[in-house]
C-alpha cells in the first residue's frame, strides 16, 4: 500500500468512528503524518479499558520527531457509556485481526513499521512481532497474566472465569464510576479479562510453532509494576530468543509509587521525562 492509500484508508476509519455517536471524542483514532511516507511509520496501541487518548501526547511527540503516527482504537473500547459492558463481546480473534489491520495501513507511512502499546496493546505489539515483519515492536507492560498469578494456574482460573456469568469488576471499587481518566472505562466485564489472557495463550502457542517475524523487539517493564505479571512476558520473550531477531528487556527504574499505566501524562506526568525518552531512543536511535 503506497502513502497516499494508506492515508485515506486510516482518514476513512476515523471519518467512520466521528459518525458514530455511541463514541466519545477522545476515543477517535489518530494520525499524525507529514503529507508523505517517512522513514520511520509508528503504530500506538492504547491499554485495555482506555482509548486513543492514552497515546495522543507520545504520538504527537513522535510526529515532532519526524515520524508518521497511527493510533487505532481497539474494539469495543471508547464509548461515552463508561459503565457499558460490550467489551464482554469482543474476542481474541478480533484483537489479533485488529492488530494485523493497524499494521497494514501502517506499512504505507513509512519505510519501516515499529509498534508499541501498553497493557492490552502491548500484547496486540507482541502479537504483530510474531506474525509480522516489524522492525521493532516495543511491548510496555503486556497484559498476558495478571500480576502474582503463574501462567499455568492462571490460565486454569481465567478459562474457569470465562465459563462463569460474566460479571462486573471495578478497577478501584472506592471511587468506582469516579475512576479517572475520564474517557476511559472504570472497571471490566470478566470475560474481557479472560479473552486478554486467550491472546496470551495464543501467543505462546504460535511461538512453539514458528519463531516470530519481527527483526528487533525489545519489552519494556516497570519495576514497580502494580497490574501484569512481568515474568510471563519474559517466558515468551525467551522462546523468541531462540530465533534469528534481538530480543532482549528494558526495565525502567524510578518511576516512584507501584503503577501500570507509564503512558498516560495525564495521570503520570513523569512519563514524558522518565518513558518517553526510552521508547525515543529505541525507534530513532536503534538503542
Amino acid at each position: 500500500m503506497q502513502f497516499l492509500q494508506a492515508r485515506d484508508a486510516i482518514r476513512a476509519v476515523i471519518a467512520r468512528d466521528a459518525a458514530d455517536p455511541a463514541l466519545e471524542a477522545a476515543a477517535l483514532p489518530r494520525l499524525y503524518e507529514h503529507g508523505a511516507a517517512v522513514e520511520h511509520a509508528l503504530v500506538l496501541f492504547h491499554g485495555f479499558t482506555n482509548c486513543p487518548q492514552q497515546c495522543d501526547e507520545l504520538a504527537r511527540h513522535f510526529h515532532a520527531l519526524g515520524c508518521n503516527v497511527y493510533v487505532p482504537r481497539i474494539p469495543g473500547h471508547g464509548l461515552k457509556d463508561r459503565l457499558t459492558r460490550e467489551l464482554a463481546g469482543v474476542t481474541t480473534a478480533e484483537l489479533q485481526e485488529a492488530a494485523r489491520a493497524a499494521y497494514r495501513l501502517a506499512a504505507g507511512l513509512g519505510r519501516t513499521v515499529s509498534a508499541s502499546g501498553i497493557s492490552l496493546g502491548a500484547s496486540m505489539v507482541l502479537w504483530l512481532a510474531q506474525t509480522e515483519p516489524l522492525a521493532l515492536a516495543m511491548p510496555v507492560a503486556p497484559f498476558l497474566m495478571p500480576i502474582g498469578i503463574p501462567r499455568g494456574l492462571g490460565t486454569l482460573l481465567l478459562q474457569l472465569l470465562d465459563a462463569l456469568p460474566d460479571m462486573y469488576w471495578w478497577w478501584d471499587p472506592r471511587v468506582k464510576e469516579q475512576c479517572r481518566p475520564l474517557y476511559a472505562y472504570p472497571g471490566f466485564p470478566t470475560h474481557a479479562l479472560a479473552e486478554c489472557a486467550f491472546l496470551g495463550r495464543a501467543l505462546f502457542r504460535a511461538a512453539r510453532r514458528t519463531a516470530p517475524l519481527a527483526q528487533r523487539c525489545v519489552l519494556v517493564t516497570n519495576h514497580g509494576e502494580s497490574a501484569v505479571n512481568n515474568g510471563v512476558a519474559r517466558k515468551l520473550l525467551a522462546a523468541w530468543q531462540r530465533g534469528q531477531g534481538t530480543f532482549r528487556e528494558l526495565v525502567l527504574y524510578g518511576l516512584g509509587e507501584p503503577r501500570h499505566d507509564i503512558f498516560d501524562p495525564s495521570t503520570f506526568p513523569d512519563a514524558r521525562a522518565k518513558v518517553y525518552p526510552e521508547l525515543e531512543a529505541l525507534v530513532l536511535r536503534g538503542a
